[in-house]
Formats: C-alpha cells, sequence, structure tokens
C-alpha cells in the first residue's frame, strides 16, 4: 500500500487553519475499501430539504404563526412597526420621555453623584427599565429594581435585558459585573413592594418610581393567555398563569351570582348593559363561555338588540354608517366586560390602592417622585384621588391637576398608546418615613 503524504507537505504554503479545513473534509469522505454499497449510500446521500415555514396569507393573525417577529426578524419588525402594530413577542414602552422627565431622571435633572433607586413596579418587556438603566448607568450610585408578577415574561425579560443594556453599562464603566450590580429583577406582584423595602432596609429610599398599569403586549397577543376577544384562547385572565391555585375568569364566572356578577360588571368597567349582560352570561349556568370567542360572540348577541334600541334604529334596515357604530360600540362592550372580569381575576384595584397606600409611607424618600400610566377611568379616579388627598394633607408637595397624556405622533404610531394618562406627584421634603 502506497503511503499518501501529509497534506501540509504536499503544499507548504497552506496556512494551518486551510490544512485543518481539508482535513476535515476529507475525514468526511466515506472510507470505500471498508464500506458496502449500501452503506456507502446511505452516508453520502443528501437530506431531503426542509422548506421553511412561511406566514399565511400577507399577515398571520395568529399569536403562534408570527414566528418571524418573535424570533427577532428585523425587516419583518420594520414593517409592522410602520403600520403602527407592535410586533408579536414585544411592548413598545408608552410616553418614555414624558416618564424620564416626571421620575426626574433626565441628565440635567440630577446630580451624577447622589444617590439614585428607581422602582419599575412592572417590568413587563422591559422597556421602560431599558431607558432607565441608561439614564442612571453613568451615576455614581445608582440602582435599579423591577418587579413582575408574571414568571413567563420576567424571566425572558431579564435575561433579554443583561444581554442587551447590562451588557453596555459593563462597557461603558469598563468593570465586569457593574450590569449585575445595578438591576435587580423581582418575582412579586408591586402590592408586595412595601414589605419588600422593609424586608430588605429600603424603607423611604427611592428617588424614583413608575407603574405602568397597562397590559403587556405579549400577553395580550398570545391567545393561550386570554385576554383578547380578537382571536380564541381559554378564559384565563391570568397574570400568574402557572399558579394552579390562582382562579381563572371561567372558574370566576361559575362561582359567581348574578347581582355579583352585574355589581362587578358596574364597579370595574362601569358598563350600562350590566344588568343584560349578567344575566345573559351566567344566568343560565350551563351555558357560561369558556372560551374567550364564546364570551365575545354572547356579549354580542347580548348588547346588539340594546345598542340598536338606545338609537332607534330600525333592526331590519340598518345603513351602513349605523352599523359601523354598531360594530364599534359592540367591540366597546366586550371590551369592558373582559376589563372587569380580568380586574376581578387579578384584583388589580386592591393591589393598586395597596400600592398607594404604601408610596409615602414605605417606599419613596423625601422629594421622590412617582409616575403612574392609567389605562382606564376605574384605575385613574383612584390615583388622582390618592395624589389629590395627599397633596391637601401635605403628603406630597406636588401632583399632577391635569393628566399628561401620549402626543399626536405617538397615538399614530402606537394605537395601545391612546387610551393612556400620566399621573405624577412630589412627596414632600417634610415627609419623614
Amino acid at each position: 500500500t502506497t503511503k499518501i503524504p501529509h497534506v501540509a507537505t504536499l503544499i507548504p504554503s497552506m496556512k494551518k487553519s486551510d490544512v485543518q479545513c481539508r482535513l476535515d473534509f476529507l475525514s468526511a469522505v466515506p472510507d470505500t475499501q471498508n464500506h458496502d454499497d449500501a452503506s456507502i449510500a446511505a452516508t453520502t446521500s443528501p437530506k431531503p430539504h426542509k422548506r421553511r415555514e412561511r406566514y399565511s396569507g400577507r399577515y398571520p393573525k395568529n399569536f403562534k404563526d408570527k414566528y418571524k417577529e418573535r424570533q427577532g426578524d428585523e425587516e419583518t419588525i420594520s414593517k409592522v412597526l410602520a403600520k403602527g402594530m407592535t410586533p408579536a413577542g414585544q411592548h413598545v414602552p408608552i410616553m418614555v420621555k414624558e416618564c424620564l422627565h416626571y421620575m426626574g431622571l433626565e441628565n440635567n435633572q440630577r446630580d451624577r453623584d447622589s444617590p439614585v433607586l428607581v422602582v419599575d413596579c412592572t417590568l413587563g418587556y422591559g422597556g421602560h427599565s431599558s431607558y432607565i438603566l441608561k439614564q442612571i448607568m453613568n451615576s455614581t450610585d445608582a440602582r435599579l429594581i423591577a418587579f413582575d408578577q408574571d414568571s413567563v415574561e420576567i424571566m425572558k425579560t431579564e435575561e433579554r435585558l443583561r444581554k442587551s443594556v447590562l451588557e453596555e453599562i459593563d462597557t461603558a464603566t469598563e468593570s465586569a459585573g457593574e450590569g449585575n450590580d445595578i438591576f435587580t429583577a423581582v418575582n412579586q406582584n408591586f402590592a408586595e413592594l412595601g414589605s419588600y423595602m422593609t424586608s430588605t432596609n429600603q424603607v423611604g429610599k427611592v428617588t424614583s418610581l413608575l407603574a405602568d398599569l397597562g397590559l403587556s403586549s405579549m400577553q395580550i397577543d398570545n391567545n393561550d393567555r386570554g385576554f383578547t376577544y380578537k382571536r380564541d384562547g381559554p378564559l384565563d385572565m391570568r397574570m400568574s398563569p402557572e399558579d394552579d391555585s390562582a382562579e381563572t375568569a371561567y372558574q370566576l364566572l361559575q362561582r359567581l351570582r348574578v347581582r355579583q356578577l352585574k355589581s362587578m360588571l358596574k364597579n370595574n368597567s362601569d358598563e350600562e348593559f350590566a344588568d343584560e349582560i349578567a344575566f345573559g352570561l351566567i344566568g343560565d349556568r350551563s351555558k357560561i363561555p369558556k372560551t374567550t370567542m364564546e364570551l365575545a360572540d354572547r356579549v354580542r348577541d347580548i348588547a346588539r338588540p340594546l345598542i340598536v334600541k338606545q338609537h332607534n334604529w330600525n333592526s331590519e334596515q340598518i345603513g351602513k354608517n349605523q352599523a359601523k357604530k354598531l360594530k364599534s360600540q359592540l367591540d366597546s362592550t366586550i371590551a369592558r366586560v373582559m376589563q372587569a372580569i380580568r380586574i376581578e381575576v387579578n384584583g388589580e384595584f386592591r393591589v393598586l390602592e395597596r400600592l398607594l397606600e404604601d408610596i409615602p409611607t414605605q417606599v419613596l424618600s423625601p422629594g421622590g417622585k412617582v409616575v403612574i400610566l392609567t389605562f382606564h377611568s376605574g384605575e385613574d379616579r383612584r390615583v388622582k384621588k390618592s395624589f389629590k388627598s395627599g397633596f391637601k394633607s401635605g403628603i406630597y408637595s406636588a401632583w399632577s391637576r391635569d393628566v399628561v397624556r401620549p402626543t399626536k405622533e405617538e397615538r399614530r404610531d402606537n394605537p395601545r398608546s391612546s387610551c393612556c394618562k400620566l399621573r405624577w406627584a412630589i412627596l414632600s421634603d417634610q415627609n419623614a418615613n
């Protein structure tokens, strides 16, 4: 047998990496002397080509089908944003500049040598937190504590922030691990903020606080979470879906009596057809809706004749403009019903009221600033009442008598911001905790 010289001796000018590439190639070639024809064919035959999954139609409606956005395809994401839509699995933060301003975090508003402790009560996708981190990264003593009760999303967001913003902080400060020290994620509901500050010996040390009370787009877009009526999904609506002890929306409807649901619809969403909808949804216990689409269809059937009668329309001859207005009112009614149920499932008003009580007594430092984004009248009423009474009693030195709203441009680019209201307050310097 003739001995084959080493490749490098045949071509001395080849680089080591080139030699290794060719050796790897040679090692992959089957040994025809020691294998039969069948095994050679099996080794060398190419694997069948698997076509990548394609979008069905121009743009898929279901969250699970929007794989391009969820995998971070920049071209697709740019197209979605250009249409004024939110990419699946992402969340566009609302009124970022306004939040930073009223939290006192703009560069010209603070001394970089003064201690900064910021709390983001609702981490979500990390949009607001990422901007906060970038603002405080050059401060001598700065930290951000972010809360979120959604254990599914908080792990994704923390990992995403650590791979992007926090690595940037390490680079800027030339100190490995600095980003880890500046940021803490807490998997708890913000109702526990006061208790957390007590247990960590940080009572009265927070200089700025933000609470964005809106749902994250990731929760809305995911059919399995049951937060939207536009796509079918289980009637769940829990912020902590992994908590089997927490009651789902369907279980809540099973438990409630008609008068209880009627009261809930009025208190949680100011629903004008609360009596009829409550009876229509659970009056027959055997027909309680189990999915979001079932709920939406039932509410639509109940409210349609009521709205037609309210406008004195002829139900047999509804014109084009009337049909458009009818659809809009029906969608609003369904949204209010789902809002009322979601608020009850997650105890949203109770946790907001607890937060408002703890902010001046357990959380903020004297002169500390709080900013809260609300998305419906029930939330805004509670925030306004708390700030107003706190100002009158001397707890707050200033507060937002008028709400701050998104700009026209932001409402166009991000329609989900349209109903948002921002309120702020400043803790009095004399308010010692």
